[in-house]
Parts: C-alpha cells; sequence; structure tokens
C-alpha cells in the first residue's frame, strides 16, 4: 500500500487541476510503526466531516469521482479524513497494527527460546546434577550477590511496574497511556528478563556452592525454581500476550483523542490486565517468603511434618 503513494498523490492532483485545491505530499511517522501519510489541503473552507466524500467538494468532475471510487475499491484500508483546519489525509490504517502484531510474535519468540533455555538449565541442575562444573569454582559472595541484585530487580520491577500501569489506567489520559504501552516492551527487555535470568542462574550457583547441587539442595530450594517457573508461564500466558492488544486499543483511543473526542474511558483490556499483574506480584511475595523463612529448614513443609 506503500508503493500507491506516488500514484494516488498525483491521481489527486489530474483530478484538481483547474481548481482552487493545492496539494502536497507529507510524511510522517508514528511512535508505533513507519506508516505513510499522505496529505492535500483545500484552498479555502474548512470541513467537520471524517470521511471526505467527492460530494463535500465542490463542482467533483467525473476524474474526481473515479478517483475516489479506485480508492475505495483497490485501498479499502485507506481512508481520507479531515483535521479542523481543513486538511485531507489518506491513513494507510492497516500498516500499524500490522507492524505491532509483528512485533509482538518476533518478541514471544524471543521470550519462548529464553523460557525454554532457561528452564532447561534449571531441569538439568535439578535432576541431573551440578551444570556447567565451573560454577562449583565461583566464590560464593560472587553468587550472593549477583542474587541480591538480581532479585531486587526483578521483584522490584514487577510490583513497581504493577503500581504504574494501575495509576496510568486511572488516568484515562490518552497521551500518557500511549507512552506507558509503548515502553513496557523496553522496561521487560532492559530489566526484568536480565534481573530474572541473572537472579535464576546465580541462586542455582549458591546451590551448587553451598549444598552441593540443586538437586540435593533444602526443599525450599526447589521450591523457590518452581515459583518461578510458574510465575514466568503465568507472566508469559497473561502480560506478554495481552501487551500487543492492549498497545492497539491505547492507539485507538489516542486517534479519537487527537480528532477531538472527549469523555474517553481507558479501554478495556487495559484495565483487565490489572488482575494479571497483581497476580505476578503475589507470586514474588510467595518467592521472598521461600527464601527469608526458608520453609524445611527453619520448620517443615506441611506435607513432611
Amino acid at each position: 500500500m506503500i508503493t500507491k503513494g506516488p500514484i494516488i498523490v498525483a491521481a489527486l492532483a489530474l483530478a484538481s487541476s483547474g481548481s482552487d485545491v493545492a496539494l502536497v505530499q507529507s510524511f510522517s511517522t508514528p511512535s508505533s510503526a513507519n506508516s505513510l501519510r499522505k496529505s492535500a489541503f483545500i484552498g479555502g473552507g474548512t470541513h467537520d466531516a471524517n470521511i471526505v466524500r467527492p460530494s463535500l467538494l465542490s463542482s467533483p468532475s467525473s476524474t474526481q469521482l473515479h478517483l475516489f471510487d479506485f480508492l475505495t475499491k483497490e485501498d479499502s484500508e485507506t481512508q481520507l479524513v479531515t483535521t479542523t483546519n481543513g486538511s485531507i489525509e489518506l491513513v494507510d490504517e492497516s500498516s500499524e497494527g500490522d507492524y505491532v502484531d509483528e512485533s509482538k510474535k518476533v518478541e514471544l519468540i524471543l521470550l519462548g527460546i529464553w523460557g525454554v533455555s532457561i528452564s532447561a538449565f534449571i531441569l538439568i541442575n535439578n535432576f541431573y546434577g551440578p551444570w556447567p562444573l565451573f560454577m562449583k569454582g565461583v566464590p560464593e559472595r560472587v553468587f550472593f550477590l549477583s542474587h541480591m541484585i538480581g532479585g531486587m530487580l526483578f521483584g522490584g520491577g514487577i510490583i513497581l511496574t504493577t503500581c504504574i500501569e494501575r495509576a496510568v489506567a486511572k488516568s484515562q489520559n490518552p497521551q500518557v497511556l500511549q507512552f506507558w504501552f509503548d515502553k513496557v516492551p523496553e522496561l521487560d527487555g532492559l530489566i526484568v528478563v536480565p534481573a530474572l535470568t541473572v537472579s535464576m542462574i546465580s541462586g542455582t550457583g549458591l546451590s551448587i556452592v553451598r549444598y552441593g547441587g540443586l538437586n540435593i539442595a533444602p526443599p525450599h530450594v526447589g521450591a523457590i525454581f518452581w515459583t518461578l517457573i510458574a510465575f514466568m508461564s503465568w507472566w508469559a500466558a497473561t502480560d506478554l500476550t495481552t501487551q500487543g492488544t492492549a498497545l492497539k486499543a491505547v492507539n485507538r483511543m489516542y486517534e479519537q483523542y487527537e480528532n477531538g473526542e472527549e469523555g474517553l474511558e481507558t479501554p478495556k483490556v487495559v484495565v483487565d490486565r490489572h488482575v494479571s499483574n497483581v497476580v505476578s506480584c503475589f507470586f514474588i511475595l510467595i518467592l521472598y517468603s521461600f527464601m527469608v523463612l526458608k520453609p524445611g529448614t527453619l520448620f517443615p513443609f506441611p506435607w513432611n511434618a
């Protein structure tokens, strides 16, 4: 659809020759996708309609009618819209949605590879023994420091982003919502996922140095890792899979805001994400309870009593 831009603009120029219509081709890049916009500015007068039809143009010629018919048939996802200053924009609505869908697919594939890899690392150490063997020679304090930093960033990131997202949803501000959901994947990629990786690897190293291996460590250590795997499954199924849908809903809300609509409410998919985030926070509380209380060491598990 992008390759039609020059053709459409040229057709508009031919259709409006001899009239008082000045045509300008402009390009802009939305925050979430690189899409193409073509604008034609009508000299004199403004229009309040959202969709421009041939009847809105003074004395439309047959060429203009054929042009609008061409746009309707050949590019059904391209809309002609007007702004308050009377400019007409041809907007390709499909490109932004496609970009979000594709980026989310890539993100989910990469996170799937990461999840399988880190889970395999844990399971090998849990059922086979210390692996890789060089971890036996790493000083305990190195693992301990890494585990503390990773756990702090991971747990703090989940709880903090839950609170921020709730405040953002409550604000019902399209600009704030769009900014937040455009940046959530960056927070996941730069803070949460690396911190969780460091925490799990260093925790495995601690179990190797202190107890001889994850497979012979006290019960609370195994419980921590199983809880982490359960958290990752919940997070991937309920949080990551709704980020793309939420972003598209927020982008639609922002477009309505730019068109002058008032009284906009936060999309339902954004509000519903709060339940997923709260459950994720409970996973964090359970993890830290295991770490501090050390069930099975300070006191037995109920099923081992």
